[in-house]
């Protein structure tokens, strides 16, 4: 990692020369010197530095985010060299819930084969809570889930991130994007998810906080599906927006949000507590982790 910038991002999260030089084993005026040297490379202040108090400029947050995605990566690189010379092996089982699993786990998986073929992944797609009670249960080695899960046995992380939008059919009387009030949705049938699913909880968390009541409800048990019912006009429905991207791109389907109301959703991996971490898992949860920063 370039040493300049690895001296910048400790003074940053230390706030302070002097401990930024103990950490780094250097003296506080080499600190200084470096913090000099870089900002002569991009010509412009990084730190303000008034009575003791240091503040990052716009340059500085640019330069210390950008840096941190970069000192992330080589981290992750640092592993994946270190763990093929030790040899990472064996079968690994994970488990994801629809929308994590279809639409975003398959590029992960992707990246993941290509740097470690000797661990023979084995993936099973279900709802949320079917995945968490299969972890539990120890069938999975990890679980990828687009809920919360409350159990004493089960160690719960969020990692990631995903907007709500509401879904019409493509010659629904609003441009994609546009906002649609809570009157307009009332009297449309509304296309769910099944019970357990994440997609699920969300959505009626909305209608609680909203106070929607829709007047027709039909559920599936498949994001697929619910695309498709929407396609053809039946209803619409509330879900990931990360799952219509395709469909949004190719006009078959328009993605709404609702008038003053914004929600997104967290995804979680979750684990075992008392099952031991092999060097295979560890592994996927370290590129989990820095592939979705």
């Amino acid at each position: 990692m370039d040493r300049l910038l690895k001296v910048f991002i400790t003074v940053v999260e230390q706030k302070n020369l002097t401990r930024a030089a103990e950490i780094l084993y250097i003296t506080q005026s080499a600190v200084s010197q470096n913090i000099k040297l870089l900002e002569e490379q991009y010509n412009t202040t990084l730190i303000n530095r008034k009575n003791k108090n240091m503040t990052l400029t716009k340059a500085g947050e640019i330069l210390y985010n950008q840096g941190k995605i970069i000192t992330d990566q080589y981290s992750l690189t640092e592993r994946m060299i270190e763990d093929l010379q030790e040899g990472v092996s064996g079968p690994l089982n994970i488990g994801s819930g629809f929308t994590y699993g279809e639409y975003l786990l398959p590029k992960i998986m992707s990246t993941f084969i290509k740097s470690y073929p000797d661990i023979i992944p084995k993936i099973t797609i279900k709802n949320s809570a079917r995945i968490a009670k299969q972890v539990k249960q120890r069938d999975l080695d990890i679980g990828i889930i687009e809920k919360e899960i409350y159990d004493s046995q089960l160690i719960t992380i969020p990692f990631a991130k995903d907007n709500m939008v509401v879904i019409v059919p493509a010659d629904f009387p609003k441009k994609n994007g546009e906002q649609i009030s809570l009157d307009e949705l009332e009297d449309k049938t509304w296309i769910i998810r099944e019970r357990g699913s994440g997609t699920r909880v969300v959505g009626d968390n909305m209608f609680i906080r909203t106070k929607l009541s829709p007047t027709k409800v039909l559920e599936f048990g498949s994001t697929q599906l619910i695309k498709e019912i929407v396609k053809n006009g039946i209803g619409i429905s509330y879900i990931s927006e990360v799952s219509v991207k395709e469909e949004i791109k190719h006009g078959t389907i328009k993605a709404l949000t609702i008038k003053e109301y914004k929600d997104s959703r967290t995804f979680y991996y979750v684990t075992n507590r008392s099952q031991t971490s092999t060097k295979a898992l560890r592994t996927l949860i370290n590129t989990i982790e820095i592939m979705n920063k």
